[in-house]
């Protein structure tokens, strides 16, 4: 859609030379809703903020961009969106200065962990060519599963014809702009906005003064036009050079063609963007990711665990997006197997952890090893929840999945600091009665829903680490 502005009949006569028309500078109207770019999504991390660098390109005629919204996923919460004039990376200490910056969209947001949430920022930030732009989207939201992002793959995390958006540093504090956190340093290097901009367009109007700023294609019709103006037998000899030039000065930067440099990329940006590729590339993800899940399999029976999930995490990443139907059941299969080879790791099972921890001194082993099995349970608690919110109805999935959180959680209660022992020893029971109703037969369930209930009975052990 267009939004058009008045234009008033003075304004089209240059003052005290009434023979001459005023050309505009720049389109009285912006083309909202048009482009989008979508990143692509690893799901590397969670945590509170990503900051990054939006350029807007100069290889076209463009006024100005304008990005109208921006779209995240993860447990969202209390949202901020910040933008800064120039890029953050300006000096050391911009990303930690609020006064450097303007809050562009604040609003809670409904947890999304799936699917892109849309936040409309009001005023849209304003990029101009050849100018950057800084954006940071951070939640107030206490917990490290706010907003999804990557590590940095890339140089230009995305770009179209229009801009470039580039890696930035990740935030893992809920207060915006703090500088250090109860872990240390809050901000980590090298990451990537997971989602998509939302943006519109300004474009220049051409006049003689920003010729130059208009494709060689439009400016040979420009040339043309005005040889034909020079030559009597041309009707537009007729016309008033001024009223001519006032005709050009319409005509959108693309009427006479596209740029040949560019139209090879238009091409094959167009065929990505039909329905029939679209569909054809998410079958083929399928169907790859179906096959790392076959390997990851046939690598697990090997006992090879910390390989076998790569495998399940490679198929994963392919699968971000619009996860429905066959996609979401692979995508929970993964990640059970994922969380089960977590488990498996921290029992010690897997030959190269072990291997790896053998090198070390011997006096350093045992924290070693308390520390790979605490994180790995950890893991296995998140990629079995995840599993459990794509388990859908699927008995079967759910089953292994509550029995498979329950067994991480218990052994959590019992490596845990004492205040932390009820907590997980109350997960534990809750997963492993879930477990129970689905199936009353599982006698690892019974079990662990026992020894669950010992702990909670017992209170806080003072001995657990």
């Amino acid at each position: 859609s267009m939004e058009a502005k008045e234009v008033d009949k003075k304004d089209m006569v240059v003052e005290g030379r009434p023979g001459l028309v005023r050309l505009a500078s720049e389109a009285d109207y912006v083309i909202q809703g048009t482009y989008t770019a979508d990143t692509r999504d690893y799901e590397d991390h969670t945590f509170s903020g990503i900051m990054f660098d939006v350029l807007c390109k100069s290889d076209l005629p463009i006024q100005h961009l304008e990005i109208t919204h921006v779209w995240v996923r993860g447990q969202l919460g209390k949202m901020q969106i910040f933008s800064c004039n120039g890029s953050f990376k300006e000096d050391n200490k911009k990303h930690l200065d609020e006064k450097r910056w303007t809050l562009v969209h604040q609003a809670n947001h409904e947890p999304s962990p799936e699917e892109l949430k849309e936040m409309k920022l009001s005023p849209p930030v304003k990029v101009q060519p050849g100018k950057t732009v800084g954006i940071y989207v951070h939640s107030l939201e206490r917990g490290d599963q706010s907003i999804v992002y990557n590590n940095k793959h890339h140089e230009v995390t995305v770009e179209d014809h229009h801009f470039k958006l580039l890696p930035g540093r990740a935030h893992v504090s809920n207060i915006p702009f703090r500088e250090s956190c109860p872990w240390g340093y809050a901000w980590r290097e090298d990451r990537e906005f997971v989602g998509r901009l939302q943006y519109a367009v300004k474009w220049k109007l051409w006049k003689p003064s920003n010729h130059v700023a208009f494709p060689r294609v439009f400016r040979n019709m420009v040339r043309t036009l005005q040889l034909c103006h020079r030559r009597k037998a041309c009707i537009l000899s007729k016309l008033p050079e001024s009223i001519l030039f006032y005709i050009i000065n319409f005509c959108s930067w693309d009427w006479a063609g596209k740029p040949a440099e560019l139209k090879e990329s238009w091409t094959k940006d167009s065929q990505k963007n039909s329905a029939a590729y679209i569909k054809n590339a998410r079958e083929s993800d399928y169907q790859t990711a179906l096959a790392l899940q076959t390997a990851g399999l046939g690598i697990l029976r090997e006992r090879k665990y910390t390989s076998a999930a790569q495998r399940f995490s490679e198929g994963l990443s392919l699968l971000r997006g619009g996860v429905t139907g066959k996609r979401l059941r692979l995508s929970a299969e993964l990640y059970s197997n994922i969380a089960n080879c977590c488990l498996a790791i921290a029992d010690g099972r897997d030959a190269q952890v072990s291997a790896n921890v053998l090198v070390l001194p011997p006096h350093m082993r045992e924290d070693a090893m308390r520390a790979v099995r605490r994180q790995c349970l950890e893991q296995a608690v998140g990629y079995g929840m995840r599993a459990l919110s794509r388990s859908g109805r699927d008995a079967k999935l759910l089953k292994l999945n509550h029995l498979c959180v329950a067994t991480a959680c218990l052994r959590l209660a019992l490596i845990r600091t004492p205040q932390h022992q009820e907590y997980h020893a109350r997960k534990a029971k809750e997963h492993f009665q879930m477990c129970l109703q689905i199936d009353n037969s599982v006698q690892e369930a019974r079990e662990g829903l026992l020894e669950a209930n010992g702990l909670l009975q017992e209170g806080p052990d003072s001995s657990t680490e």
